[in-house]
């Protein structure tokens, strides 16, 4: 049975996630701001969520460990200007580093998405912003 807080988001953005999904999300919180510290925010989820359903500004979803390989070889302007994105600068790290590099927020992304179903993921327009948007409620 769903609660008050996920009746509201399925009802607010017109999605149908079960409790098993709400259970997933709330799960994958925990687990990845107890692994990754944000940058902007002071949860790593909080700042992917911010990105996702407020800001528009992925950077604002890099976790501390990103930054931290990001300036390894780009400036923080670089980093955090709009005109390079994040998976390019995910391409050439893994260039650079000589083997496959992808960032906290690109993996936690990932992460929630498997959660949806491909119906949603098709049919529900703002299902990744909906499950964002659980996943900040859940910080």
């Amino acid at each position: 049975m769903l609660n008050t807080q996920q009746q509201q988001t399925n009802t607010d953005y017109n999605t149908t996630f079960t409790a098993e999904q709400f259970a997933k999300l709330e799960a994958l919180t925990r687990e990845w701001n107890a692994m990754c510290e944000g940058d902007y925010e002071h949860t790593f989820v909080g700042g992917v969520a911010h990105a996702y359903c407020d800001s528009g500004i992925m950077t604002d979803g890099l976790s501390a460990g990103d930054v931290t390989m990001l300036t390894k070889y780009f400036t923080s302007e670089t980093i955090y200007n709009a005109e390079v994105g994040i998976d390019d600068m995910e391409q050439w790290v893994t260039q650079l580093e000589g083997n496959e590099w992808q960032t906290d927020l690109y993996t936690f992304v990932a992460a929630v998405r498997d959660v949806l179903t491909e119906t949603q993921c098709v049919d529900e327009e703002d299902a990744m912003e909906a499950a964002m948007s659980y996943c900040w409620q859940c910080c």
